[in-house]
């Protein structure tokens, strides 16, 4: 109330002794900056308020048209907006707090008025009421859904978002319960009609003088959907429909300990389709996407409804038989599923026909977790492969012992990678015509002396299949232009430095990050580094192959193609990759000098090559015949046993020595 304020008080009582009295005290109170209007009945001060406002209502609880608490709720219903002091004929406390359980901002007592306490009594009344309008506002207007409880879990308040999340209906539902229990909800998730999701807190406060309780409902039906989603695509392989690989452990896991207390036997199947990559290359993706869609709706409408069918990625699929009685089973669910392939699949105006290679293993015979079983499946299934198309093949003590090796390979490699064992040789390229030494190769080695010595044919595919491969294909890149500035340094030749990049590598998210930050972390000139990548690697995505090394040669290193001609190339696939250069495969080196026809074929890609104007390196030359032909062919660089075997830092640095001190003495 402000001092150029006039406040205006509508003053509700029939007896017209008492409401002189207290619009006197009133005079007394406030001074000229009041306006006094008497009205003696409900109906009137209503239709009064309709017409005009008011700063605040005496209200008399005995009037002729209305009596009692039921005058304020009306009054309260009509104008929520206005405080009101009610009037009572006698002292009764319990009057009193009705009042203000229906909202009421003070009650008085008649025969209690005097100046000094109406003024206290319409100051403080003002004051809360504008304090609760405030609150109820803030509340009003959140985006969460906001209501207020009584001790018996009445509704007292509801914004209008609590309304839609609790489908409550305003006035109607004020002072009854919810049906919802959520003063127990506090701090958790509640699942709410039609789909909907909120996250309850609760709150004590008092409200209009009495105890009560705030619940703040936060809507998280977007969350929870998202989380939804985030399962399905965890849980669902989002090609075919079928369930996702991680699905498959996780419920192969949980289905091993109900075998367990039943004594039942469960057989797993791997299958591989036969003839999926050649479909794919020949037909496209597009296609071979939908063989995968149509073969697994295929294995599903072959398998009972007990059955759990998953796809574990490319044309790899698993079947878990839960409740089996026997290995027997198994093998008759392979069979039928050999024979339902037999049946051409149709894509569109294609007919494919495929067959399937299937590996069995059961538990509790072939292992004693999810993992140990697949792994004997997936070994049963190579065996099958084997034998050629539509071959089923049980998991013997033969592949037990094959699959202990392949677990030991793996343990001693995650060995060595942690324990940084693994080295690096450097073999070089020299020069066809000049014999000059023009680069290396990086080159991954087992250490020597330490545990079952292991081949890179043997120990790289572990790396690969265990995801190691980045970790070491990062320390391999950092390693290799490390030793190039030491070579530029101690020799002050500026040689390129190649290094093998594996598929995983190539498909990974952190190829072109890592090589960056080869580069700037040693200085080396990008266009001394060069990744060589496989003729199969490359085929898997040719269009993110393509995306990707069109990156990486924009920062300036040069990309060659290793093995090539053992493929499936063609001259319209050469001409969409960035590359800079071919490595031929050393099993065409092999035969110079004992296969015209392999002749002729490396004379065939040297000619492309020089067309498509890349760079020629020819791997695996060992001898002198060797040698000769390739520098007659025109090859650029060669590399092998006939220029230097792979060796280490110290080795080569004295072989570059040696080679400089040979040249200077035919000089």
């Amino acid at each position: 109330m402000t001092a150029h304020h006039q406040l205006s008080i509508l003053l509700i009582e029939d007896n017209p002794g008492d409401a002189d009295l207290c619009e006197s005290y009133l005079h007394e109170a406030f001074g000229p900056r009041i306006e006094v209007v008497q009205l003696g009945r409900l109906s009137q001060a209503e239709a009064m308020l309709e017409q005009r406002p008011f700063d605040i209502v005496l209200l008399d609880l005995g009037l002729p048209d209305s009596s009692g608490i039921d005058s304020l709720i009306s009054l309260r219903f009509s104008v929520p907006s206005v405080p009101i002091i009610v009037l009572t004929g006698n002292r009764d406390s319990r009057i009193g707090i009705c009042a203000i359980r229906e909202h009421a901002q003070d009650f008085c007592a008649k025969q209690d008025l005097s100046p000094g306490m109406l003024y206290q009594s319409i100051r403080h009344a003002m004051e809360r009421h504008r304090l609760q309008e405030q609150y109820l506002r803030v509340l009003e207007t959140n985006p969460d859904g906001m209501i207020v409880l009584d001790r018996q879990d009445c509704l007292l308040f509801a914004n209008q978002a609590a309304c839609h999340l609790l489908d409550i209906s305003l006035p109607q539902d004020i002072g009854h319960r919810l049906s919802l229990d959520i003063m127990r909800a506090d701090g958790t998730e509640l699942a709410l009609p039609a789909e909907r999701y909120v996250e309850i807190r609760t709150a004590h406060l008092d409200w209009n003088r009495s105890p009560a309780t705030l619940i703040a409902c936060h809507d998280i039906t977007a969350r929870k959907e998202a989380e939804q989603k985030l399962v399905q695509m965890v849980q669902v392989d989002q090609l075919t429909g079928l369930s996702s690989r991680s699905y498959f452990f996780d419920y192969l896991q949980r289905l091993l300990p109900h075998a367990d207390r039943e004594g039942g036997t469960i057989a797993i199947l791997f299958i591989d389709l036969d003839r999926f990559k050649h479909v794919n290359d020949t037909l496209g993706h597009v296609v071979g996407d939908e063989l995968l869609r149509l073969a697994g709706e295929r294995l599903r409408a072959n398998c009972r409804r007990s059955d759990f069918v998953a796809r574990m990625g490319g044309d790899e699929f698993a079947i878990a038989l839960p409740d089996v009685k026997g290995p027997d089973d198994g093998a008759h669910m392979a069979e039928k599923l050999i024979k339902a392939f037999r049946q051409p699949i149709d894509i569109g105006a294609s007919s494919v026909s495929i067959g399937l290679s299937i590996g069995i293993a059961t538990y509790p015979h072939c292992g004693t977790d999810a993992q140990g079983l697949y792994a004997a499946a997936d070994t049963a299934m190579y065996q099958a492969k084997t034998q050629g198309q539509n071959h089923y093949q049980f998991f013997s003590e033969k592949l037990q012992h094959e699959v202990e090796v392949r677990l030991h390979r793996e343990q001693m490699v995650r060995r060595a990678v942690a324990e940084d064992r693994l080295w690096l040789a450097f073999q070089p390229q020299v020069c066809a015509r000049t014999g000059k030494t023009m680069s290396f190769e990086a080159l991954l080695r087992w250490p020597k002396g330490w545990g079952t010595p292991l081949s890179p044919s043997e120990f790289v595919p572990v790396l690969e299949d265990t995801g190691l491969i980045e970790q070491v294909g990062f320390q391999v890149l950092m390693q290799a232009a490390v030793f190039a500035k030491e070579l530029e340094r101690v020799t002050g030749a500026a040689y390129r430095m190649a290094v093998n990049v594996s598929m995983r590598q190539l498909y990974g998210s952190g190829l072109y990050e890592q090589v960056a930050q080869v580069l700037a972390a040693t200085n080396l000139a990008p266009d001394r580094l060069e990744l060589e990548l496989t003729e199969s690697a490359t085929m898997v995505d040719l269009e993110t192959t393509v995306k990707t090394l069109t990156s990486l040669r924009q920062l300036g290193i040069t990309i060659a193609i290793d093995d090539f001609g053992t493929g499936y190339s063609s001259l319209n696939y050469l001409r969409r990759l960035p590359v800079d250069a071919l490595k031929i495969d050393r099993s065409f080196v092999t035969e110079i000098g004992n296969n015209r026809e392999t002749e002729a074929i490396l004379h065939s890609l040297l000619s492309l090559a020089r067309a498509l104007r890349l760079k020629v390196i020819a791997e695996g030359v060992e001898n002198a015949r060797q040698e000769k032909f390739l520098r007659k062919a025109g090859c650029d660089l060669l590399q092998g046993y006939r220029i230097c075997r792979p060796a280490p830092t110290g080795t080569i640095l004295d072989w570059l020595e040696q080679q400089k001190d040979s040249s200077e003495e035919h000089s």
